[in-house]
């Protein structure tokens, strides 16, 4: 294997991180995405990931991804952001299975969040969830943030265990909701994971 490099994001990389999104979720959030009024104008869902990862007006965005790449290969990503010191207000337009996981993140106050960690078939397993993890230590110092923190099913049983082993503990859970074309999601609790 060539060697493994960590980069900021580019622009040009929208698409990698909505696709890599898509796969963090296990295919939920294409489920939002195939439900946007826009959907019937593309041939896939993730064409409006894309559009969603070239916006400024929020913070999820390619501005707050990292990639992971080898000999030119996008391997995984994650998009993560500080958190604000205070409580942050719930949005009111949110879709119902976005409820429960925006409730989680309003409690991750003053952390450095990772909203999204996804790694493509073939190279999980291979230490790049790690590498990427180690970025986000880096910017909780950085940033000078209490800690670091994300959301993770209760059934992503692989997950958890790097996660633990990396420090996080379960703070707090949330029961899912079902996707907006019918299917549930993994699991039965989303799971707020910390590092003090």
């Amino acid at each position: 294997m060539s060697e493994v490099t960590i980069r900021p994001a580019r622009k040009s990389d929208a698409s990698d991180i909505a696709l890599l999104v898509n796969i963090a979720t296990h295919g939920g959030i294409a489920a939002g995405w195939a439900a946007d009024d826009k959907a019937s104008e593309t041939y896939d869902p993730v064409e409006i990931g894309r559009t969603e990862m070239l916006k400024d007006d929020t913070n999820f965005n390619w501005r707050n991804a990292m990639m992971a790449e080898s000999d030119d290969e996008i391997l995984g990503m994650m998009l993560g952001y500080r958190k604000a010191d205070k409580r942050e207000a719930m949005p009111t337009d949110l879709p119902s299975f976005l409820v429960p996981i925006i409730e989680l993140e309003t409690e991750a106050i003053g952390t450095w969040f990772v909203s999204m960690l996804g790694v493509h078939l073939g190279w999980r397993g291979k230490g790049i969830g790690g590498r990427l993890l180690d970025v986000a230590d880096r910017k909780r110092t950085e940033m000078q943030a209490r800690g670091v923190s994300l959301i993770v099913e209760d059934a992503n049983e692989g997950a958890r265990r790097l996660y633990e082993r990396r420090g996080f503990a379960v703070r707090d859970r949330r029961p899912m909701v079902v996707y907006p074309d019918g299917s549930r999601p993994p699991g039965e609790d989303w799971l707020l994971m910390v590092k003090e």
